[in-house]
């Protein structure tokens, strides 16, 4: 599903044909196994790190790549611009015409959706895919990607992903960029983003407590409360998942679980 900013684009992806957009798809992807081994020699690159976010949780988070975080395939002859406004376009190329760039999510993450902010030119299109990587030997998964439509309007737009991805250091995720049009300017981007939630972390093996087993409905939900230190118990080895809560054990959970604090005065 797509939204766009602006009605006219919608009238022009109902005339656009599917055809055509899944063989501009089909023609990136041929491109991946190039843009996977220039991204892999760039780590300086990778735009957020894993290390610096937390694996499971709640919450939602849009992670920003910008334009200059695309690594063209300068090697094979590409060459790109920027307008001055920090949009970029491809300006002449010999190997295809792609970009890309490495990027991280936290384990576990749903990726709801990528997007960006493009100007679309009057003729051709561009291209923009979400892979991952996969472990090396597996086939290289592409989760989504959305293609421009010759209009020449700058919009925002944003295709559904409703992916859960699992996450390591040998599994990346990256965006490519793949231009099929005029390389005059005209069809430019300005950033691509990638928006996720975290979930929940997998339920262990293994019970913690005698009285939630692996087969209890609330068993995942009890057992990362346990392991994020959030909860011991009510004791005995047992965590009573049927008893009440009082306001006081509220506070606890709470304040462990959102990593409350209150001000130092300044003396």
């Amino acid at each position: 599903m797509r939204f766009r900013i602006s009605a006219a684009i919608s009238v022009f992806a109902a005339l656009v044909s599917s055809q055509a957009v899944l063989g501009a798809s089909s023609r990136v992807k041929e491109l991946m196994e190039q843009a996977r081994a220039d991204a892999a020699s760039h780590p300086a690159r990778v735009v957020t790190s894993a290390a610096d976010l937390p694996e499971f949780g709640t919450g939602s988070a849009i992670l920003n790549v910008g334009a200059y975080a695309f690594i063209g395939s300068q090697s094979e002859g590409d060459q790109f611009a920027d307008d001055g406004n920090g949009y970029r376009f491809l300006l002449s190329t010999t190997s295809g015409g792609y970009m890309g760039a490495p990027v991280q999510v936290p384990a576990g993450a749903m990726i709801d959706g990528i997007g960006g902010s493009i100007c679309a030119a009057m003729t051709g299109t561009m291209t923009v895919a979400l892979f991952d990587g996969e472990v090396f030997g597996n086939p290289i998964q592409m989760l989504g990607s959305f293609t421009t439509f010759p209009n020449g309007l700058c919009y925002t737009e944003e295709l559904s992903v409703n992916q859960l991805y699992g996450q390591a250091y040998q599994h990346p995720l990256y965006i490519v960029i793949h231009w099929e049009g005029p390389m005059d300017g005209t069809m430019r981007f300005n950033d691509i983003y990638l928006r996720y939630h975290l979930t929940v972390s997998p339920a262990p093996g293994v019970a913690t407590f005698n009285d939630v087993p692996t087969n209890h409905p609330f068993f995942q939900y009890v057992e990362a409360l346990a392991s994020s230190g959030i909860t011991a118990g009510c004791g005995n080895g047992n965590f009573c998942p049927d008893q009440p809560l009082t306001r006081g054990q509220m506070a606890v959970f709470l304040s462990k679980a959102l990593g409350l604090n209150w001000a130092v005065p300044v003396p």
